[in-house]
């Protein structure tokens, strides 16, 4: 089993990215009624994406299938 070394500067900016992204639907009011932001929500978020984004790195790191997909879906021209 592969353990892929994390980068923690990618980490914080996905982190970032996708806690401001919800953070403006819930004040739009897409997620919630509109000019409310719930913030423990986002704090639960920003503890839990962390991890379960590096599950998913260290599965995809081990599954043999997904580093050759790109030659499986490549067009011969």
């Amino acid at each position: 089993m592969r353990l892929p070394s994390p980068s923690y500067r990618e980490y914080v900016e996905f982190v970032a990215t996708v806690l401001v992204t919800i953070a403006i639907l819930q004040y739009i009011g897409i997620f919630g009624p509109s000019g409310d932001i719930d913030i423990s929500y986002l704090v639960g978020l920003s503890l839990t994406l962390p991890v379960f984004t590096y599950l998913l790195t260290v599965v995809f790191e081990n599954v043999s299938w997904v580093s050759q997909w790109d030659k499986m879906v490549q067009n011969e021209e």
